[in-house]
């Protein structure tokens, strides 16, 4: 049963017309109506009733317990420089993280589900999600308007420039981090260079706060936690010979707890209050954009072990990938079900690429693999034989 295979050349041929066309969080015209002919040209049925600029398709609609699978479909704001034939046709932004990979693979997916309909134990449902890369994210949306209802398990990928091609890497437990934006704004007084004493200086406000918060992860924490506690962005005054009457300050918390990044918002919040309370101004701290943890269930990760080695050989499964410090909004739909998130390798031999990179290019050759995991793990979650 369900002996079909995904179609490569058209997965690749679909990839490649949705890189020339990337597009920003929700503002996916292009992109959507790519998926839209696609899925109406194979006959099946979508709904947009989810959240903003999404896609739900399904198969074997209101069979049995549902499963779910997710693609993300936004690029980034960034001007390409990786000289592949079918290059970024729209100025200042790329598919520098592999989304429309992502994207593809799903749609590859769909046509091949769309072959063994009739012999699928249960629906299958597509989620085709705008706006991961910049928080609250897609999924969000989705989530609260239902995209989950009645999805017993979902799965996703993310393709990996450091996993060779026909390789995955997954693992039990934490697979992404909890991954929180901050704002801090320092207000002081505004006056002139020559009359400092009649001002409060909020970058000197600002130098004590970065001072202090550094020591959080140096003094407070656990050394054995992983943590990144990163201010990146600083902006203030108006005039070299003023006094500065305001900070802000941007930057992020990494951490492979939910709780522990709740306690170091509070320590941040604390620690900004009491500086500008001290020098004589005020501090307020934002937290601007939040993605929860993504975890593994380990059910599900030992079902999808055994899928995979089915399909693709013990040497070509690592089920101990290192949990990495990037956010994943993937992270929501987990909150609704358990799923499995693993890395898809598309490695470019003698070519060093990290996503979020103008020169990122991946290896096509391996676009096949999320897809016949999908319908592995399907056979192998119905214990289909």
């Amino acid at each position: 049963m369900l002996d079909v295979k995904p179609d490569l050349e058209y997965i690749i041929r679909v990839r490649r017309e949705l890189h020339r066309v990337p597009e920003l969080r929700f503002d996916l015209p292009k992109t959507l109506a790519i998926v839209r002919r696609e899925l109406e040209s194979l006959g099946i049925e979508y709904t947009e009733k989810y959240g903003r600029s999404s896609i739900v398709a399904y198969l074997a609609k209101g069979r049995g317990r549902a499963i779910g699978i997710r693609a993300d479909m936004d690029a980034l704001p960034i001007k390409e420089e990786s000289g592949v034939p079918f290059s970024s046709e729209h100025e200042g932004m790329m598919h520098a993280c592999g989304h429309d990979a992502h994207t593809a693979m799903l749609i590859g997916t769909a046509k091949m589900l769309k072959e063994c309909e009739d012999e699928l134990p249960s629906e299958v449902r597509l989620f085709f999600q705008p706006s991961e890369e910049k928080s609250p994210g897609g999924a969000i949306l989705m989530c609260e308007d239902g995209c989950m209802d009645g999805v017993e398990a979902i799965l996703a990928t993310h393709v990996d420039t450091s996993v060779e091609p026909g390789c995955i890497a997954f693992n039990y437990s934490n697979m992404n981090a909890c991954s929180r934006g901050i704002k801090i704004t320092a207000k002081g007084k505004v006056a002139h260079a020559a009359t400092p004493h009649k001002g409060i200086d909020a970058l000197a406000m600002a130098y004590k706060i970065y001072g202090a918060i550094s020591l959080i992860k140096a003094r407070e924490l656990d050394p054995k936690e992983c943590t990144v506690i990163s201010i990146g962005m600083i902006n203030g005054g108006t005039a070299p010979n003023n006094v500065c009457d305001k900070v802000e300050m941007y930057g992020t918390v990494r951490t492979h707890s939910d709780e522990l990044s709740e306690h170091i918002f509070k320590r941040i919040t604390e620690i900004a209050e009491s500086v500008a309370r001290d020098m004589g101004g005020e501090a307020l701290v934002e937290t601007t954009g939040l993605y929860p943890i993504v975890t593994n269930d380990k059910r599900l990760a030992e079902i999808f072990y055994r899928s995979s080695v089915r399909v693709l050989g013990e040497e070509h499964v690592n089920d101990k990938h290192e949990a990495s410090l990037g956010g994943e909004d993937f992270s929501r739909y987990l909150k609704y079900s358990p799923g499995v998130f693993f890395r898809n390798g598309v490695k470019v031999q003698n070519v060093i690429c990290s996503s979020h990179n103008a020169n990122f290019v991946i290896d096509e050759s391996a676009l096949d693999v999320a897809p016949r995991m999908y319908l592995e793990f399907i056979k192998e979650y119905f214990s289909i034989k």
